[in-house]
């Protein structure tokens, strides 16, 4: 889906990761479109898909969830069970991403809560599964960075990566063509060794 979009395309959904409620018209000016334009193109991408909704950001300390945590969580379970986990992780609030991961955990959990009280009555919740086996959780002291769902989205790196592709490969001969090429630059090259050896034949004879 991402190579059905051009870089029109790419450019209002950058504009929109930015701030998603920029007017039509300044997304225009930015892509060189009509305001009328830019809302066919917004409805066509939310339409299949491209954007889902539209959110605000809110500041976590000022709504009483400073508390960032990240919770591993280890099962030893049944399909069935693994759902009743999952729903109660969708349907828990301080929950924020939940993912089933490979390797040495099952889940990873991205949580936000008031106080260290709170997080530990959820762990305390997770717990309770009995498929539950380990959970190994992780404060964070400090955000670096955090950005949305997906990445900030590039257009000119998607034009140039299709650039360089377009780029023509020499093609190389048949090996047929290629045999007969080097037998007949071998036979040029002993003709003209030939000759050059009569050519100095000839200037010794007469110099004598």
């Amino acid at each position: 889906m991402y190579l059905e979009l051009d870089d029109i395309d790419l450019n209002i959904l950058a504009l929109l990761q930015e701030d998603g409620r920029l007017a039509h018209t300044a997304i225009g000016k930015a892509v060189d479109l009509s305001a009328p334009s830019v809302y066919a193109r917004i409805q066509r991408l939310e339409r299949e898909g491209f954007i889902r909704r539209y959110t605000a950001l809110l500041n976590p300390d000022k709504i009483g969830q400073g508390l960032l945590a990240f919770i591993r969580v280890r099962t030893q379970s049944s399909a069935d069970d693994n759902a009743a986990f999952e729903r109660f992780m969708c349907e828990a609030r301080e929950v924020l991403e939940c993912h089933d991961v490979d390797g040495e955990d099952c889940y990873i959990l991205k949580v936000r809560t008031d106080t260290p009280g709170s997080l530990r009555e959820l762990i305390a919740q997770i717990r309770a599964f009995p498929q539950v086996t380990r959970t190994i959780t992780s404060i964070v002291l400090l955000t670096v960075k955090e950005e949305g769902s997906t990445a900030p989205l590039r257009p000119g790196k998607r034009q140039k990566a299709s650039a360089m592709s377009q780029i023509p490969l020499p093609v190389p001969e048949p090996s047929g063509k290629t045999d007969k090429a080097k037998a007949a630059s071998k036979t040029e090259m002993k003709s003209e060794s030939k000759s050059e050896s009569k050519s100095e034949n000839r200037k010794n004879k007469h110099g004598d």
